[in-house]
């Protein structure tokens, strides 16, 4: 981007309040955030409100402002759920107990998974992925969980990946215990 002078976006709603000192997502952890022409996030997920934003210098929020229809014809946010959003944003701005909790819950998870032979796709990330790789067996898989065990796990599917590797998303969080995970790993 720097050699061609290249706009960059990035995508961070699966980041932001999970990674970083503050929160600010993996641009904020990897020290790089000022070099981003647009940052995409998610006020839900770690944020646990609603709706979304981007970042981006003034020029750029001006063109969406004035030319996105999505934009155009969208409402703001209540001034509930910005209360809401302020104070998730501030707290996990000066905390950093739910996001090592979350990595450490996640790391758990897959170890145990991987323990019991189970085909965890590696990483590191507070998301983790069982792969399946068949559509019908990973909707089947969480069905079955749900009705018979009380676990509900979203299935992913084509076109969200590629055909072939579909797979059950696990996101386990900071206030779920290792009894917990044992549980899932047995179901």
């Amino acid at each position: 981007a720097d050699q061609y002078n290249a706009l960059t976006y990035l995508d961070e709603v699966h980041a932001v309040g999970m990674y970083g000192p503050r929160g600010g997502g993996i641009s904020e952890r990897d020290g790089v955030a000022d070099r981003i022409t647009i940052i995409e996030g998610t006020l839900g997920k770690a944020f646990g409100v609603m709706g979304g934003y981007i970042a981006a210098d003034q020029t750029i929020i001006d063109v969406i402002r004035s030319y996105a229809p999505g934009f155009i014809f969208t409402t703001s946010l209540s001034p509930v759920l910005v209360a809401g959003v302020l104070a998730s944003v501030r707290h996990l701005k000066a905390s950093t107990a739910e996001r090592d909790g979350q990595q450490a819950s996640a790391k758990m998870l897959k170890a145990m998974l991987a323990d019991a032979g189970l085909p965890v796709l590696p990483g590191d990330t507070h998301i983790v992925p069982l792969m399946v790789g068949d559509p019908v067996k990973a909707k089947r898989i969480s069905d079955i969980l749900l009705a018979e065990y009380g676990v509900y796990v979203q299935p992913i599917n084509y076109p969200t990946v590629p055909r072939g590797t579909e797979r059950l998303r696990f996101t386990p969080g900071p206030a779920h215990d290792e009894a917990m995970m044992r549980d899932l790993t047995k179901a």
